[in-house]
Formats: C-alpha cells, structure tokens, sequence
C-alpha cells in the first residue's frame, strides 16, 4: 500500500489489495480468470439486475427483495470458473423472481450445415369429420407460394361446412422468423373469425412504463413517475352464422400460437386447450434478450397475460404428458373433440387487482461502510438509473458502458467509510452534470478537510486569484495568483480535486472548485505560494478554521452595492434578478416603465420571477420559452439492440399569460459562471420573449428539474431529470447560454479596483445603441 501525500490530507492509493473478509475468501477460492473477464461478468450481472428491477412485471406487485438476490449472487459470479457456472450463477439470482420464462441461457453452437427446406404439407383437411388445421404448415405455404396459399385458404369453408368438430395443432418446433410469426397469426386469426358464431374478447397484457425517474426523495417538479399499464384486449369478430363447432387446440411449449387468443377462446367456452408436455414455460411470454459475457443470454419477461376474467398467465386446459404414447396429445385432442370430457389440469390463478409497491429504494442507512457486495450494489443501481433514465446521456464525454468495469474494482478496494463516499462522488462527476451531487457523505468530507483558509478564490484570467480575506490572514492579500499549495502547483492541485466535483462546463467545474479549494484538517495551516499584484512571489502561511465560523457569511460573496432595481445615472434602468423578490415585480417594473433600456443582472440565482417578468416583455401571445424533454420506458418495447433509448416524449413549454403592461425598453441581461439550472431557464424564457443582449461569460449549462435517487448508506444522489432546450430545439446543457457580447472580469479589474466590468460593458453598450 502506498500513501501518498496530498496537501492537507491523504488519500489512498490502492491496487486491488484489500476487500472485506467475506469478499476476500471468495476472492481466494476464484480461479484465475483475469481482472477482465471478471468485471465484465459483473457489469453483465448489472445490466440484468436493472433490466429486471425496472421492467420485469413482478417487482411491480410482488414482495421481492431485489437487492438480497444481488448481493447473494455477486461471490457466486466472482467464483465463477465457466460460461456455465457464469450463467448458473445469473440464474440464481432470477430465482428469486419464481419466473421460469426470466432465465439465463448458453446457446448451442450454431450448426454449419444449412439444414434442407422442407415442402409446406396441406394446413386444412377433413378426416371422420375433423376439420384438422395447422397453422404452421399454413406459414410454410405461405412462404413458399402465397397464391398457392391463398387457393388453399378458399377451401375452408365447404370443409367446414362438412365438419362436425375442428382439432387446430398449433405445436410448434424452435425459434421462427418474425414474417413466418405474422404469417402463422394471420391465418389463424382469418380462420377463427370464420368459425366464431360471435364476437370473442381476448386476453391482454400488463407491462411496466417508466416517464423519467421517479425521485427516491422528496417531490420533483419534473412529475416523473412509474406505472403499470394493461393493453385493452382484443376482439375477434366471429362471422359463422351457425353454432360454433367442438373446437380443441393442441399446443406445446414452443407454440406460436398467442395465449391472448388461446384465453379469450377458453373464457368464451368456444375452445378447449391441450398442451403436450409438462411445459414449465407460459405460451407466448413477451419477452427482451439481454447478451452477456460468455455467449450467456438472458431472456427477460417484460408482460403478463391478463385473462378476460382478471385472472394472471395461461392455462391450458388438460396437460398430456411426453411420454404418455405416440402422438397422445393428438389421440387425447380427438377424443375431447368427439365429445368426451377433458381430465382438467387448470387450476385458478391469481387475479390482477394486487397492489403495486412503490418504488422506493432500500437506503441501508445503518450501513456507514457497506461491505463490498452492497458497495457494488451503489455502483449497479446509479449506473442502470442513469442509463435508463438520464436524459443527457448523450453528452457523456466516455460511454456509460465503460462505467461498471472501470469502477468494480474501485469499490471493491475502498478501506473505509470516506474511501466508499469519495468513490460515489467520483462516480457521480461522470455524468458530467452541474445537477449531480452528493449528500450525506460526512465521512468524505472530513477527509478532504472540514475546515478551510479564511479566503475566498476565483478561477480568473485562467488563474486562482484571492478575492477576499479575513484579518486572520494578513500575509494574503487580495489580488495575489495562488501558484502552488503545500509545495504541489496549483494546476494539480485542481486536477486531483476535479474528479469530486460534478460539472457540465469547464467553467462550472472551476467554480465549484474554487467554493471548497482550501480545506485541511482543525489546527493545521496552508502553505501558499503566491504571485502579488507587483508580479513578487512569496511563500505564506494561513490557518484553517470551521466553515460554520460566522465571520465567513459572506466570504466570496458577489457584495453589489446598487439597488435591487434602480435607475442608473446614465438613465438606464437596472435589476438584479439574484436578489428581485417575486412579490416586488410589479414595482420593479413601474421604477423602470420608461427607461429606453434595462440591465438585468442573471449573475446568481434568480427566485422564480421569469414566469412573471418574460411576459412583459412582449407583445406576443401563445410564446414557446423553452422545449423539454424525457425519456419514457415501456417494458413491451425494450430493443434487443444494446438498450437503445426509450422514446422520447417532447412538449413545449410556453410563457404564461402576461399580467401587466409591456416593457417596451432595449433588454440586456448580465451573465457569468454563477447563473445555472433556473438562471439560464430565465435566460431562455426572456430570449424568447424579446431580443436580449447577452453580455459575460457562458453560463453553467445545466438546466432541468433535479432527481433524486439513493445509494448504501443513505447517501442522496442528484441529477438532471429533463433535457431542458431553447425553444428553438438548440441545446443548453454543457453549453450553456453564451454571451453575445463576450466579457470576462480582470484581476485588476474586479478584485483590485473593484470595478463591476461586465456592467460597464453593458452601459456602453447601451449607450452607443
């Protein structure tokens, strides 16, 4: 193990030596399968448990504990010594489901020779009369010779005319192709209607939809919630004008035949089933492939069937065993057909009226360190919650994909409860979002240092600068480039810090730094290398001292010394938005109504006044402000192409009805670093009602209502829940709004000589105009 010094704390540079006891024994008893074999097995693992936690009906209703499954299967993968103890192990886990059609799978290996076309035999004959139907051979004919097909096909009805009972063999033989599927429904669902003497409402089915992610904490504005939705059955319109004949189905555990249909026709008494073998598989299970390491699959239920009764899953209706005789099921099916009376299997199921859970995560609160499964648990559930439900995904500089591998081993090696939050917080500045954050993470930042330098900084002129100070450090002054800290140069210093602070933007993650730059431990001190305003360099020293010390209120802290709202000298009317109260817009629009011109000033975070203030700023009516996005996941859609997106569902949002007279004055707006989220969703909505001059620098570029989501240890995650647009369809996120007329502050400028540069822009902008 190698410490490593790193300014006023230390921090642990491990290579995979350590994990907690439980962890380690499996770890000794694993066979050597490399590091990356093994990671990739879990973030396969991963990717199936997050498929299944958010899309598999039963966690909907059920009393599962998904979690539990999780952590029991994760020393199972890592002791993994073949494909099939790989799969063997992910099978486990869906054990907990009791769902025979979720299982993992090792395919066969493909067969080399092209296996010989066999000829479509006749799909409808009359025998004794049986109207014996097939609809797989009707498929064949139809891929072979359609109008030969279709000549076929005319012969139905005088066969049935002649019929007295109807046998439809709908056994089917392996895996077919998805136009031989639509054949085969087709003609069923053409030749049922035929022989119905009325209207037969089939079986639906229910699946679980997902618009945005719904927050583990508190109420997000974005209204994002779960839900589970059932289909509106389907009708088939019997046209026999006689008495429906004595109909059986014959079925097996590979039938193409929709259990939708098989159940209407049950609930309908128009038809009875019988299945050959002790099929443990439901007919016609809707069902999503995930490819896992090893040529291991995973086939995933995403809908069950909801009989017409409200009952759960099909049943045939008797269930004739293999190896009761040659062709038995047929023999049983002509003989119920003839009118003997079935030996029924079916028994009731469940009815469709049980309660959904509400999707709320464990938080394993007493868990300040978790160990090294429930670690991987973190891990696992924020990658699935931002891969399925991030809107700008997209935007991640790296794919998401590379996530999982690259930090299992990170989790495992944590020591402690800081090393564990730290580890999160890393994690969670992937996501490259301003949004992002960390709460409960104590333990971290006692690590990085609770106490910090009686000075405030800000990345200026690419350099951090000292802004302020308090009395107790006499030897920085304001103006002074801090080039170095304890020794290590300031650029890596930042470097090392950046990867705990989530940002959209270069400029965002500067200023988020620069907030927490200086910390250490209680009574210890900085050693600062600085360059003074002469361009002298000095070596000082500063105490630290805790950040709830009163005199440090207002360190670093944009002191504006105008007016809330006020007219300039130079006749200019000026409001600050960081500090406009809501119940003071109407006032601040009769202090400005007849300047030519007004400066709004977005540097900071405006209390909710747009929606009262854009308005009035236009003559227009019906304005799109901003266009907003997120994503929404049905379970019967899920793409078996490497988890493409869901389907986007996309609105404007437009400026509310105007209160008030119009502001008919030149706007320009102030920006800089410190305008995020509803500052720039201002920025927006006033573009959009009138021509506004931007003048600064890029704003943060993260904007969209923030979600929540919660890790082991009752660590609270944030992010970014829609994808937030100008109402033009251009992108703000890791952009931000960019000035139109670009000005950034001076050392000299701004810390020296307290000048505010930007406003001064501004104002001989204006007055050019």
């Amino acid at each position: 193990m190698k410490l490593k010094k790193t300014g006023t704390f230390i921090l642990t540079t491990i290579i995979v030596l350590g994990w907690s006891s439980n962890f380690a024994s499996a770890r000794q008893a694993r066979p050597a399968v490399s590091e990356d074999v093994r990671a990739a097995r879990l973030a396969g693992l991963a990717k199936v448990w997050g498929a299944v936690k958010y899309f598999h009906p039963f966690p909907a209703y059920r009393d599962i504990d998904w979690d539990k499954a999780l952590v029991n299967t994760i020393p199972k993968v890592n002791a993994a010594k073949t494909p099939q103890e790989y799969g063997a192990a992910i099978n486990s886990m869906l054990a907990s489901l009791v769902d025979a059609n979720t299982r993992a799978e090792i395919p066969e290996a493909a067969k080399t020779n092209e296996q010989p076309k066999t000829e479509a035999k006749d799909f409808v004959r009359l025998e004794n009369g049986v109207l014996f139907v097939n609809p797989t051979q009707a498929a064949k004919a139809r891929e072979q010779n359609e109008e030969a097909y279709f000549q076929t096909f005319q012969k139905l009805a005088p066969l049935l005319a002649e019929a007295k009972s109807i046998v439809i063999d709908g056994r089917g033989g392996g895996e077919k192709s998805e136009i031989f599927s639509f054949f085969f429904d087709d003609f069923l669902r053409q030749f049922l209607v035929q022989i119905l003497d009325a209207n037969v409402s089939l079986g639906s089915y229910r699946y679980r939809m997902h618009n945005g992610y719904a927050p583990q904490v508190g109420v997000s504005s974005g209204g994002y919630y779960s839900a589970m939705l059932n289909t509106a059955p389907e009708t088939l319109t019997g046209q026999n004008k006689n008495k429906t004949l004595p109909t059986v189905f014959l079925i097996n555990g590979q039938t193409g035949v929709s259990a939708s249909i098989l159940s209407g026709l049950q609930a309908a008494n128009k038809s009875l089933v019988v299945q050959e073998g002790e099929s443990t598989l439901e007919t016609d299970v809707k069902t999503f492939e995930i490819k896992l390491p090893d040529n291991v699959s995973v086939k995933m239920r995403t809908a069950e069937l909801v009989n017409p009764d409200g009952s759960i899953g099909f049943q045939p209706d008797e269930i004739i065993p293999k190896n009761a005789g040659e062709d038995a099921a047929m023999k049983e099916a002509l003989r119920i057909s003839g009118g003997g009376k079935p030996n029924p299997t079916r028994k009731p199921t469940a009815l469709a009226n049980a309660p959904q859970i509400a999707p709320k995560d464990k938080t394993y609160a007493e868990m300040e360190f978790p160990n090294a499964e429930y670690r991987l648990l973190a891990l696992f559930r924020f990658w699935n919650i931002i891969n399925y439900f991030f809107p700008y995904k997209h935007l991640i500089d790296k794919p998401w994909d590379d996530v999982l591998p690259r930090y299992i081993s990170k989790f495992e090696a944590n020591k402690d409860a800081a090393d564990y939050q730290l580890t999160v917080r890393e994690m969670v500045a992937e996501i490259q979002d301003s949004h992002g954050g960390v709460r409960n993470t104590r333990a971290a930042f006692q690590r990085l240092g609770t106490f910090t330098a009686p000075i405030a900084t800000r990345f200026i002129e690419k350099q951090t600068v000292v802004t302020s100070v308090l009395d107790d450090s006499k030897d920085v002054k304001i103006g002074d480039v801090i080039t170095a800290v304890n020794g290590e140069p300031i650029e890596k210093f930042r470097e090392r810090y950046a990867r705990y602070f989530p940002s959209s933007t270069p400029q965002a993650l500067m200023r988020n730094m620069h907030y927490n730059l200086l910390r250490g431990q209680e009574n210890s001190k900085l050693k600062l290398t600085v360059r003074g305003i002469d361009g002298a360099i000095r070596e000082v020293e500063t105490p630290l001292f805790s950040g709830a010390d009163p005199r440090f209120a207002n360190v670093g802290k944009n002191q504006r010394t105008l007016p809330v709202f006020t007219v300039l000298p130079s006749g200019f009317g000026y409001v600050d938005l960081d500090r406009l109260q809501l119940a003071d817009v109407d006032k601040m629009f009769e202090t400005i109504k007849n300047t030519p011109a007004t400066i709004f000033d977005m540097r900071g975070y405006p209390k909710g006044t747009a929606w009262e203030i854009a308005p009035r700023l236009t003559e227009k009516k019906n304005v799109a402000g901003a266009s907003f996005s997120n994503q929404i996941w049905e379970a019967i859609n899920l793409s078996n192409v490497d988890y493409a997106a869901g389907t986007n569902f996309t609105f404007m949002q437009n400026l509310p009805e105007r209160k008030g007279d119009v502001y008919k004055g030149k706007v320009v707006m102030l920006i800089d670093e410190y305008a995020q989220s509803q500052s720039e969703h201002t920025c927006m909505f006033f573009e959009a009602a009138t021509d506004v001059t931007f003048i600064g620098t890029p704003t943060a570029g993260a904007n969209g209502d923030v979600s929540f989501l919660v890790l082991p240890g009752n660590l609270i995650v944030s992010f970014s829940g829609h994808d937030v647009r100008h109402a033009d369809g251009r992108g703000l996120q890791r952009v931000g709004i960019q000035p139109t007329i670009k000005v950034e502050p001076t050392i000299r400028g701004l810390v020296i000589e307290k000048r505010d540069e930007i406003l001064e822009a501004a104002i001989k902008f204006l007055q050019k105009k």
